[in-house]
């Protein structure tokens, strides 16, 4: 009997799947087939566990997204897409939660997805990670703390590999698009974190993204923060501004909408409440869908 391509596409994705659950150390028994959602509930429980462990017995500056639990529960929410900062900055440290809403780029990221998603639908539809869980005051510290101490040092690396494979397992099993804020350079600071995503994202056969519907070119975007509204104005970057641009093309109806500096107005854009309006900004300029 002939094997329909879409059948074929679905063996394909269950052998992608036990291999991944193999990787995991996870594999279902013989003729039962993996459960993505169940893995990807344990490996954000095992995420949770881990950052504890190093809170207790490396340094208390290590801080857990407690906004994570909810993914891990059973009967918790998806989340639609993965925000992936540098490190925990103070506010974070105090709340043990990343991109906290008491701060001003936390604040208004929830602005910006609760008004695509539904208010008060950031906990349960944006999954925020960093790409090290030791909190310094600003990323610079990082450096810092990493050279002054071996022991530490290695720690930080270790946990910054980790985070990478929960980010790179999460593409493979649930299909979200990871977007980075902060034009983080070079550097070694997050050396070991690069080295890993690329590497596991290989391993697992470069997973694809889908949001919304719509299948990515690459699950994986890096743009500006949400401090100081930089994720809404133009940089060095030619293919962000021109995305911006068209963004603003295609809604110059809308007064108000474009500042002086060719930017786009933060303030009026999560002011109107546009839900279709914010999620064209998400999709065409921020995932760089026909930006």
């Amino acid at each position: 009997m002939a094997v329909s391509s879409i059948d074929a596409a679905a063996s394909d994705h269950q052998a992608e799947l036990r291999h991944l659950s193999v990787i995991l150390g996870e594999v279902p028994p013989e003729g039962g087939r993996p459960d993505p959602v169940a893995l990807f509930r344990s490996r954000v429980a095992q995420h949770g566990e881990r950052v504890r462990a190093l809170k207790a017995s490396v340094s208390p500056l290590f801080v857990e997204n407690s906004d994570l639990a909810a993914y891990a529960a059973t009967d918790g929410p998806l989340p639609a897409l993965i925000l992936v900062g540098d490190n925990p900055g103070r506010r974070e440290f105090e709340q043990s939660v990343y991109l906290c809403v008491q701060g001003r780029a936390g604040a208004m990221a929830h602005s910006f997805f609760d008004g695509i998603f539904g208010a008060g639908s950031f906990r349960g539809k944006v999954m925020v990670l960093n790409k090290s869980s030791f909190h310094t005051p600003r990323t610079v510290g990082l450096t810092e703390a990493m050279r002054g101490d071996p022991a530490l040092a290695e720690a930080i690396r270790r946990d910054q590999e980790e985070n990478a494979r929960l980010i790179a397992d999460s593409v493979a099993l649930l299909g979200v698009p990871v977007v980075t804020i902060g034009m983080e350079s070079g550097g070694t600071t997050f050396q070991s974190f690069r080295k890993t995503l690329e590497t596991r994202y290989r391993a697992l056969g470069n997973p694809p993204a889908v949001f919304q519907g719509k299948r990515l070119s690459g699950p994986f975007r890096k743009v500006p923060h949400f401090s100081l509204s930089k994720i809404f104005c133009r940089n060095a970057d030619a293919a962000w501004n021109a995305g911006l641009d068209g963004f603003l093309a295609r809604h110059a109806a809308v007064p108000g909408l474009r500042t002086e500096n060719g930017n786009v107005s933060s303030k009026l854009l999560l002011g109107l409440g546009d839900g279709p309006l914010l999620a064209d900004y998400l999709d065409r300029v921020i995932l760089g869908n026909g930006g």
